[in-house]
């Protein structure tokens, strides 16, 4: 009879949590960009402001399939975003004509809280060819 009560309950969340899936598996979601600031050892923003060294207009980024990504500049926050996409894990930022960092990832799948359907996110970042944190925001410190 025991276990009966346990069975019962765990039977009952699963056909909820089966019938969750069937009203959104139509659910798409895009990760957020990543945000990319380049600061100097002390922290500060060398792409805007009255320190910047780097012109955000001259910036290219271009992943490891030689396609050139498109991306926006985050004033606000003193950021270059882009979208990323599992079918390159690498991106060469090209700051100017002598700096270039690379930035690569790991790919991984996750689920969304509100559908039932996973969707690609970044596992891992690298930044040079060292594990930085893996956010939406990536510190390259020049």
């Amino acid at each position: 009879m025991k276990k009966a009560g346990i069975i019962i309950p765990l039977l009952v969340l699963m056909a909820i949590n089966l019938q969750n899936c069937q009203t959104c598996d139509d659910c798409q979601v895009t990760p957020p960009p990543k945000e990319v600031e380049v600061v100097n050892s002390k922290g500060v923003n060398l792409i805007f402001g009255a320190s910047a060294v780097y012109n955000p207009d001259n910036i290219i980024i271009k992943n490891n399939l030689g396609e050139t990504v498109e991306f926006f500049t985050n004033t606000s926050n003193g950021t270059i975003d882009f979208g990323f996409t599992i079918t390159a894990d690498t991106y060469s930022i090209k700051l100017n004509a002598s700096n270039t960092e690379t930035i690569k990832f790991t790919y991984g799948k996750d689920k969304n809280i509100d559908c039932c359907n996973e969707f690609d996110v970044t596992k891992t970042t690298t930044v040079n060819g060292i594990l930085v944190s893996n956010s939406d925001k990536i510190s390259i410190v020049k």
